[in-house]
């Protein structure tokens, strides 16, 4: 008995053996997938239809309910409408409605009922997440007539689209991204879109990145899609791991380098989808190659393409009263004992500022410090081993400075005439008389603004801004235009963001679709940080889950790694540092100074 025991158990230690030997020890490496993507295909949901006899409520309920249908045709929810209705119910074409908690329904009289919900959130029919303020409440009213007996509903002659509420939008839902190409190099730009999230998402995407460049980034960057470029069939199939997406002829029009662009920007939004592997191209069925033979893609870097990141800091620089110094700034007093950086200051430090200038800025390079007088009407540059620069009077009220990567710094204020500008100043020029230039930007019209805060790719900028009053602040999105020297020439119109907060005091990205800003929902809440992303709203603004420890008296809020790296200074000169959801006090400082920050 022990002895067949034994051999059985061999056995299966060989046979696991064997499994594990087919393992693959040589070969390429390949990039894997993000941390967080989705590798299983979701959870599908089949509506159920009216039952007999059911009452007018729950002909509403069940009919809004049938919205997250995973079939595309929604013959379920169809059948809670009545024949003349139909063709009303525009559910690719018309906002869908994201609601926060239940749905109220009121009898309004025999044959009608309203209902009423808590918006947390409206996407548009182009797949824009609009966030919605507090308070804000759709109405439906819709009529109900018998047809063969049952209830059934009639919708507004203006037609209607969805109602979901947020977990069952985050089912039907997928949150993805469209990628560009800065027109300064081969970084790749996302735009944050939603798309209906079934077995057609490959199809949808590639149709998506073939779509022109969105308002907000135009001429911020460039698309290697010719002009009129379409599926040539109307899907995208995957096969063992490789999308195969066919374009119409006028594909054939892009330059061998419009070609790579193209290639790494459908590689990167169709990896998006967890089945997909690499992508092949062809264009009327006959495949494209790229130089060598190469017929299929599995990563835009293969292309020479990347998305480019803010880089991780286990150091940064701590002004205290006119001294600057180094910090370790994820080293929290009595509660590590791991090896701390070195601390000893750089040859290209700045090391000393008078403390009559205020909210320092570091170059991308380390070499710069630029900041402004007290009386927000100078702006001066500090380097370690040249003068200081004093830039000659040029506007009043000027906000903070901000560097991008290519060297030039942003800063805005008042010009002569009283309006608001904004200027880039070419920090490395050798001319004496370098002066800041208004960039154009005649959507700001009235509005001040706030703060600024460049992305790493040197595309986009976070601006926010207020009335002229100082209040009704406002986040938004531009797309930076470059002249062919990467001399910033305009911002586009921003993209709203950040709807759901009615204060913002500051901004900063974390990576490049995700960043932190200091804000309140309510001018009675206490100051806040809050983790966001482009194009998909404020964590835990409508539920205590995921928020962070509130910050009373927080003026400013950047990183030296993503969001286990936010630092936050307050009005008495504390620096406090991101342990989970609370802000232990690190140092003692005025600005916290990061590359580009």
């Amino acid at each position: 008995m022990r002895h067949r025991l034994v051999v059985a158990l061999a056995v299966v230690v060989a046979l696991l053996l064997a499994g594990c030997g087919g393992l693959p020890t040589t070969g390429p490496v390949l990039e894997g997938r993000v941390l967080g993507d989705v590798v299983n295909e979701p959870v599908r949901v089949v509506a159920v239809g009216p039952a007999a006899g059911a009452s007018q409520e729950a002909v509403v309920r069940g009919f809004l309910r049938a919205g997250e249908d995973a079939d595309e045709t929604h013959a379920t929810g169809k059948s809670f409408l009545a024949p003349q209705s139909v063709d009303l119910w525009r559910w690719s074409s018309s906002d869908v409605i994201i609601y926060d908690g239940d749905l109220s329904l009121r009898q309004v009289d025999d044959d009608s009922v309203e209902v009423t919900a808590d918006v947390l959130a409206k996407l548009t029919p182009e797949g824009r997440y609009v966030e919605q303020p507090p308070g804000v409440r759709a109405r439906l009213t819709v009529g109900l007539t018998k047809v063969g007996g049952e209830w059934r509903i009639e919708l507004p002659t203006t037609g209607f689209g969805l109602w979901l509420d947020n977990d069952q939008f985050n089912r039907v839902f997928a949150n993805r991204f469209i990628y560009y190409v800065s027109r300064s190099g081969r970084a790749l730009v996302p735009d944050s879109r939603w798309f209906p999230n079934g077995p057609r998402l490959a199809t949808t995407l590639a149709r998506a990145q073939l779509s022109e460049v969105p308002p907000y980034l135009d001429g911020a960057v460039s698309t290697g899609v010719p002009a009129g470029t379409a599926l040539a069939v109307n899907a995208v199939p995957v096969s063992n791991g490789r999308a195969q997406v066919n374009l119409s002829s006028q594909a054939l029009s892009a330059d061998p380098a419009s070609r790579s662009a193209m290639w790494a920007q459908l590689t990167k939004t169709l990896s998006q989808v967890a089945s997909v592997g690499s992508v092949a191209l062809a264009v009327d069925n006959t495949p494209l190659e790229l130089p060598g033979g190469v017929t299929s893609v599995a990563s835009a870097s293969e292309l020479g393409y990347e998305v480019v990141s803010k880089a991780a800091l286990d150091t940064a620089l701590l002004r205290r009263g006119d001294t600057i110094g180094r910090i370790d700034p994820r080293y929290v007093p009595d509660t590590q004992t791991a090896k701390r950086p070195d601390l000893k200051p750089k040859d290209i430090d700045v090391a000393r500022i008078p403390d009559t200038w205020r909210d320092l800025a570091l170059s991308g390079d380390g070499k710069q410090v630029a900041a402004v007088s007290g009386n927000r009407n100078d702006l001066s540059i500090w380097r370690a081993t040249e003068p200081t620069r004093a830039v000659p009077p040029f506007a009043t009220s000027l906000t903070g400075p901000v560097y991008d990567p290519a060297g030039y710094l942003w800063i805005a204020g008042r010009d002569d005439s009283g309006a608001d500008r904004v200027f880039v100043l070419d920090s490395v020029s050798t001319d004496p008389k370098a002066a800041p230039k208004p960039v154009s930007t005649p959507w700001l019209k009235d509005r001040r603004v706030k703060t600024l805060s460049m992305s790493a790719d040197g595309a986009r900028l976070l601006v926010v801004t207020t009335d002229r009053n100082g209040i009704d602040e406002q986040l938004g999105l531009s797309g930076v235009v470059r002249a062919a020297n990467e001399e910033p020439q305009s911002l586009t119109a921003p993209l709203r963001q950040a709807q759901s907060l009615t204060r913002i005091q500051d901004a900063t990205w974390l990576d490049p679709t995700s960043y932190a800003l200091l804000g309140q929902v309510r001018g009675s809440d206490p100051m806040r940080p809050w983790l966001a992303t482009i194009g998909a709203g404020v964590d835990g603004v409508r539920r205590e889950t995921g928020r962070l420890g509130a910050v009373p008296g927080a003026v400013t809020i950047t990183s030296v790694g993503g969001p286990r790296g936010l630092l936050i200074i307050t009005s008495d000169d504390r620096v406090l540092a991101r342990a989970g959801s609370n802000w232990p006090p690190i140092e003692q400082g005025s600005d916290v100074l990061v590359p580009g920050g």
